[in-house]
């Protein structure tokens, strides 16, 4: 396991309570708000995971999509969201975990062994590939790379998903799993328990490994039953949505980093 998640995970345990994870897209609005925004969530998140700029996203909704385009628009590329994320690190003092969400065509066009080395350069702790397949020989070698470099391979358990795919995915997963609460894109239907609970129990079944939970986690009470039933509590479309909201009124840099602050650290709240 990554030596990051060891250390969130035990202190997780110690205070028995599940982990905030809270993602934005790297670069959404711009760059410096961007990094004044994760800087802020670092006091209420566990994680800290950073969409890295695609526009032809398959498991994305449109909140996401619109801030990909916005991130774009602002210059982002692969190589700014891992700037941005050593920038951020620099100036947090908290032992917030890093991990990227991408898609498998942009990390094999920047190069897949660059893409492991500049994740470790920067501090990344773990990274999602969404579309990636198991069988896959690119698969095979992210997941080596990363292993190899003490980073975090983290797989994604949807409701389609059979015992078999789940085996075969928790053979490369090393410091936890993804459940995604239900069949469709992000943020957009209301997170589905009864899959969580399938799920949890298939994979409990297999492995020990601490799970996460993500898609149509939108409030405090949506915090506070899935903390329940995960070791991570994963929120993302509701957070992108403050920012656009924020952004749209005006805010920028600091000021739109307390304002999508103040909600994190309110539903934030549902993991104690």
């Amino acid at each position: 396991m990554n030596k990051t998640f060891q250390r969130i995970f035990a202190k997780a345990k110690s205070e028995n309570k599940s982990c905030f994870v809270g993602f934005v897209t790297g670069m959404d609005p711009d760059y410096e708000s961007s990094k004044q925004i994760l800087i802020e969530l670092s006091k209420y998140c566990s994680v800290l995971e950073i969409g890295v700029s695609f526009n032809t996203s398959t498991s994305d909704s449109s909140i996401i999509m619109s801030a990909n385009d916005r991130a774009i628009k602002s210059g982002a590329k692969t190589e700014k969201i891992f700037q941005l994320i050593k920038d951020v690190k620099r100036e947090i003092t908290s032992d917030t975990a890093f991990v990227t969400m991408g898609y498998l065509n942009q990390i094999h066009v920047y190069g897949i062994d660059r893409y492991i080395e500049d994740c470790k350069k920067s501090g990344v702790d773990g990274c999602i590939v969404v579309d990636s397949n198991n069988e896959a020989p690119e698969d095979d070698q992210i997941f080596k790379g990363l292993t190899k470099n003490d980073m975090a391979f983290i797989k994604l358990i949807a409701p389609t998903n059979d015992s078999n795919y789940i085996k075969q995915s928790l053979k490369k997963c090393s410091s936890w799993v993804y459940i995604v609460s239900y069949a469709g894109v992000t943020g957009s239907k209301d997170v589905n328990l009864n899959n969580v609970k399938k799920l949890s129990k298939m994979i409990r079944k297999q492995s020990k490994i601490p799970i996460g939970v993500g898609f149509g986690i939108k409030s405090l009470d949506d915090v506070k039953k899935v903390s329940k039933l995960a070791d991570l509590v994963v929120c993302g479309s509701s957070i992108v949505e403050k920012i656009k909201e924020g952004s749209q009124n005006g805010l920028s840099n600091k000021n739109l980093a307390q304002f999508v602050g103040e909600y994190v650290k309110q539903i934030a709240k549902g993991i104690e």
